[in-house]
């Protein structure tokens, strides 16, 4: 197959442009990260590298930006996202991650920054695992156990898990929280064994906003990861009764929260024995991250 020599400005600016009327806030270097997912390459492509493309390749290429200009985004294309200090693999199941989420990983790492420090942690939810397998990366000592409802979550948990040598500090349960005697169920697997570390990312958006959301986010994403009833508070509401059988003493539950919910959740936590101990602004400076502690 003959290969051409191209600069790859050369080879997106049709596409860009053809982004850019489609609404697509970053054209440029969705073109780019997707040039370079065609290629192969580990790194994303600059405007006037000088590449090696065959035709087959250019088509490819083109198709994917058929699909980006179509409002898929490019994790979705890809199935890869960056998040903290790694890219981690998802599918149709997983929730894409968002940077404001990496400002749970920053809270617990306030409290705790003792790497060697062996702590149980417990990821609800863990969709990618890109929460968990972060916090693994920081606490070197550490075990996380993930919680899905999801088959396929848990399974592309166990790739990311692999790619990064995590494997053998995670652990991993199917399990539905609206389930009567999950919590149970999960300590009698582990022997009875408790947590440190409670973390989440709930759906919390209102069921009557779902359909206000972003294109990508609405159309992608799936529903059960964003729709927190018709307040956004089902899952607070479902997991908080549930947590102080599942916490060692001094544990500490760090939950993210979607904007303006804050007074409300606390309050959730109230009624259920914790006690709310500090929060964390992303970088919009909204409250992101509630931190709980048990009375």
């Amino acid at each position: 197959m003959i290969r051409k020599n191209r600069d790859v400005f050369d080879v997106i600016k049709t596409e860009i442009d053809l982004l850019k009327k489609s609404g697509c806030d970053t054209p440029s270097l969705d073109c780019r990260l997707l040039l370079a997912h065609v290629l192969q390459k580990k790194h994303t492509v600059y405007s006037h590298e000088n590449i090696s493309i065959t035709d087959d390749e250019l088509k490819k290429f083109k198709e994917l930006i058929i699909d980006r200009s179509c409002g898929k985004p490019v994790s979705r294309i890809i199935n890869e996202r960056s998040f903290w200090k790694r890219e981690f693999q998802l599918n149709e199941e997983t929730l894409d991650p968002r940077q404001d989420s990496e400002i749970l990983i920053s809270a617990i790492l306030k409290y705790y920054s003792n790497e060697l420090e062996k702590l149980e942690i417990l990821d609800l939810g863990a969709g990618s695992g890109c929460l968990g397998l972060s916090l693994l990366e920081e606490l070197k000592s550490s075990r996380v156990s993930f919680l899905d409802i999801s088959k396929k979550c848990l399974e592309i948990i166990k790739i990311n898990a692999s790619q990064y040598n995590l494997d053998k500090r995670s652990e991993y349960f199917q399990l539905d929280w609206n389930r009567k005697g999950w919590d149970s169920f999960l300590l009698n697997s582990r022997n009875g064994s408790k947590f440190d570390i409670i973390l989440r990312n709930p759906p919390y958006i209102p069921t009557n906003e779902i359909n206000f959301l972003q294109k990508e986010v609405k159309e992608f994403d799936p529903l059960i990861a964003l729709d927190g009833g018709f307040d956004g508070l089902c899952a607070y509401k479902t997991i908080f009764p549930r947590l102080k059988n599942l916490s060692n003493q001094n544990a500490k539950v760090f939950i993210e929260i979607g904007k303006g919910q804050e007074a409300m959740v606390i309050q959730i936590g109230y009624e259920n024995n914790l006690i709310f101990v500090g929060y964390e602004k992303d970088l919009s400076s909204i409250v992101r991250v509630l931190i709980f502690e048990f009375k």
